[in-house]
């Protein structure tokens, strides 16, 4: 009996050593990653709850990775989160474990123009009762875990330019590189109709010269004086035309260029450049030469605008 004792004491003083020497006093709990992301889209989609719903599963959609927009609840393991404060670039993140709230600090670091830190920490002093230390750290190993897989799930996500700004965003050069153009005053938004008017104008000029068109026609609408548009489209031909004041040849070298097709009408179109306008700004990127908008689909034959292909070519250096 004396010798169990002996034993069960020696197993005390050993566990309360060990707590002691191999855990800290000051527990510090961090998880941290490095994103290909500008900083503002890691602010938009890090620091808002209403879309945390885009990426929390993106990685994960076990049954212990739940989310519940209707209520901002957002859970990973056994663990809740939800946002307390909000700052400039960083967040208070309340972490529901069990039965009490952790408070941990979210920030977000700008390393260069596309590269992007985020930590995520927080720290908690240690208790001198051996017991509560060492239940105090597998609690903080738990957390960390499910810290680990919301960030994994985070920075997944804004690896990718389409999550980011909602559309496939590529760097390229056009193939056509001469082009009959014409170009007319209106005084209101230009649409589709007044489009294809002003196209099959240059496209009827162009086969009176016997001229081969040789792709998709172009467009870009501009905005002039007294609340006018300026609309000037063009089709790419085989070879120049005698010019005059209403046709002229443009000739433009392949250059770079960053691209994205838009499947659908007018509006998905309209909300793909103002996406594409935001990664330039974002991304720090200058375009010294107008953008244009290429017709894919030949939308005079396809009456459905959901199956419209529309290209969008904004020039970059």
């Amino acid at each position: 009996m004396k010798k169990i004792v002996l034993v069960v004491l020696v197993l005390l003083v050993l566990f309360s050593a060990g707590t002691y020497l191999f855990i800290p006093s000051n527990l510090v709990v961090s998880s941290a990653t490095v994103v290909h992301t500008a900083e503002n889209g890691v602010v938009k989609h890090a620091l808002d709850e209403k879309n945390w719903a885009h990426w929390w599963n993106y990685l994960h959609s076990d049954t212990n990775s739940a989310v519940q927009p209707s209520v901002h609840l957002f859970s990973s393991g056994n663990d809740s989160f939800y946002i307390t404060q909000k700052f400039y670039k960083s967040a208070d993140i309340g972490i529901r474990h069990h039965n009490h709230t952790i408070p941990t600090k979210f920030l977000i670091i700008p390393f260069s123009t596309d590269s992007t830190g985020i930590s995520w920490n927080y720290s908690e002093r240690a208790s001198s009762n051996p017991f509560t230390r060492f239940m105090q750290y597998r609690e903080a190993a738990a957390v960390k875990k499910n810290m680990d897989s919301v960030l994994m799930n985070l920075s997944s996500f804004l690896n990718k330019v389409q999550n980011v700004y909602g559309i496939p965003i590529t760097r390229t050069s056009i193939q056509d590189t001469l082009f009959v153009s014409a170009k007319t005053i209106l005084s209101a938004q230009p649409h589709t109709p007044e489009v294809y008017a002003l196209i099959k104008k240059i496209q009827a000029f162009v086969a009176a010269k016997g001229i081969r068109q040789t792709g998709n026609p172009i467009y870009n609408i501009t905005p002039a004086e007294n609340n006018q548009y300026q609309l000037m489209a063009a089709i790419p031909v085989d070879k120049g035309v005698p010019e005059n004041p209403v046709f002229s040849n443009k000739h433009m070298v392949k250059g770079s260029f960053m691209v994205t097709d838009v499947v659908g009408g007018e509006q998905a179109v309209d909300n793909a450049w103002k996406s594409l306008l935001e990664y330039f700004a974002d991304y720090r990127k200058t375009s010294m030469a107008i953008n244009f908008t290429m017709l894919i689909t030949d939308r005079q034959y396809q009456p459905d605008s959901s199956k419209w292909i529309t290209r969008l070519y904004q020039p970059v250096y």
